[in-house]
């Protein structure tokens, strides 16, 4: 008869610089893990080979966060976020986990891989706040979902955030934040002996990418910025079209009161509400493609940044491999497709990178067609209060005056604007490119590395 796990408040601790891994079907049952897996858990490989992953669920979790994770792996999407798993013995581990998809060479989605560091981030023991919350209002329900669900929400909404995902951008950042000085691997060649010194090309090809991704992980982190100032700045454009209509309104109603005196007052007016009206059309195209230009941004901030933690575990995983010097074919076997299972994860990620680096220089150049034609009218706008200003003092308005003088700071103020959007604009199309061009760089190592592998793969079962 089967005993049940006994949960005890004993940690099962690892050290920051253990990066450990597992690998699942489709379904969720375990294939394998890394040495440091085994250890934490407790489990021998075989007792966890073919059981369901949720063998090493605690039973402190909400539900709601597995929702959530299988809602995002199973559209394609990376997962991140803080899991508390328990051990064999009952004690407990918390870690910061990426779940990401597997494709084969062909393209189709054969299973999902789990990377796992010691969490350190500030956001953490807010998570674990959060997770204590949810977790009791589903033992208050019976385990049902739907109050957890609109809690965590709630709960989104109060800390900041419009939907789990940005909150996944920022514990991911926070997370890798320091991790570097903990993960950065370095291997010597010497290290890569006897039947190991053909791997040696690999390490050096990922430590060649590895390099490349710090770069670009610079220059995406660097559109979050772009995201906020554009945000700000675009605030004030989206109230131009308002403005000049009440403008444009003032200036009607008060050359109507002038009779015939204010016919040309009335043109001027006329024209200002064309330009209100054009200016009107743009902003409704610029608010619309401002929210997809922002959504790729933090997709390409998230594909990035889980790039960068899959580029450790790698790394990480070229050293367990070589240093453990493996005799038994079957388990170089079983370590070089788990080599291959890493490669191909980070070039769907580097995939996904290139689509929507091409989508954000789309996006950024469409933005500068609408600051351009804005500008135009603005410009157009600077000549009619100019005459507007002639005309009110020539027949001595003093009210056309105040009006053309509103014009006159609307557009002086739109222009040192534009001023400043347009460079941020242009050298964001700049990094868009070189993104999309290193990245095709990485996709082309990887794909080299995975021949290798492959052909290293068919010479062990070859020597079966």
């Amino acid at each position: 008869m089967k005993k049940n796990k006994v949960f005890s408040n004993t940690e099962s601790s690892f050290k920051v610089n253990e990066l450990f891994f597992s690998k699942t079907d489709l379904k969720g049952t375990i294939i394998n893990g890394n040495d440091v897996f085994y250890k934490i858990a407790k489990y021998s490989p075989e007792e966890l080979s073919g059981s369901p992953h949720n063998k090493i669920r605690h039973p402190d979790m909400p539900r709601v966060i597995f929702k959530l994770l299988w809602d995002f792996i199973q559209n394609d999407k990376p997962f991140v976020g803080y899991v508390k798993n328990s051990a064999k013995d009952g004690s407990y581990y918390w870690v910061f986990a990426l779940v990401i998809p597997v494709y084969n060479p062909k393209g189709d989605k054969e299973k999902y891989l789990s990377i796992r560091v010691k969490p350190t981030s500030k956001l953490f023991p807010i998570i674990k706040n959060l997770y204590s919350k949810l977790k009791e209002i589903e033992k208050q329900n019976n385990d049902s979902m739907e109050k957890s669900q609109k809690e965590l929400i709630n709960s989104l909404k109060a800390m900041g955030y419009s939907n789990y995902e940005s909150l996944m951008i920022d514990i991911l950042l926070e997370e890798l934040r320091d991790k570097d000085k903990y993960l950065n691997r370095e291997l010597s060649k010497e290290e890569f002996s006897g039947d190991f010194v053909r791997f040696y090309e690999i390490y050096v090809k990922y430590k060649k990418i590895e390099s490349l991704y710090k770069s670009l992980t610079k220059k995406v982190n660097s559109f979050i910025q772009l995201e906020k100032e554009l945000e700000n700045k675009f605030k004030y454009i989206y109230e131009i079209t308002d403005e000049l209509s009440l403008i444009a309104l003032n200036s009607s109603v008060e050359s109507y009161k002038l009779g015939s005196t204010g016919a040309s007052f009335f043109i001027v007016s006329s024209e200002i509400k064309k330009d209100s009206e054009k200016i009107g059309k743009l902003v409704n195209g610029l608010r619309k493609d401002m929210k997809n230009l922002l959504e790729i941004v933090r997709q390409s901030v998230l594909y990035m940044n889980t790039s960068r933690l899959q580029i450790f575990a790698t790394i990480y995983f070229i050293e367990e491999f070589v240093r453990k010097n493996v005799e038994e074919i079957e388990k170089k076997e079983k370590d070089l497709e788990n080599l291959m299972d890493l490669l191909m994860s980070l070039r769907f990620s580097a995939s996904k990178t290139i689509q929507l680096s091409m989508e954000l220089d789309n996006y950024l150049k469409k933005t500068l067609n609408y600051i351009d034609e804005i500008e135009g009218i603005i410009k157009e706008l600077h000549y009619i209060q100019l005459n507007g200003l002639v005309e009110s003092a020539r027949l001595g308005e003093q009210k056309f005056s105040i009006i053309f003088n509103q014009v006159k700071e609307l557009v002086e103020n739109t222009t040192q604007l534009i001023e400043e959007i347009l460079p941020m604009i242009k050298h964001s199309i700049k990094e868009s490119n070189e993104i999309e061009y290193n990245t095709n760089k990485v996709r082309n190592l990887i794909d080299d590395m995975f021949k290798l592998c492959e052909n290293e793969l068919n010479s062990l079962k070859y020597n079966e």
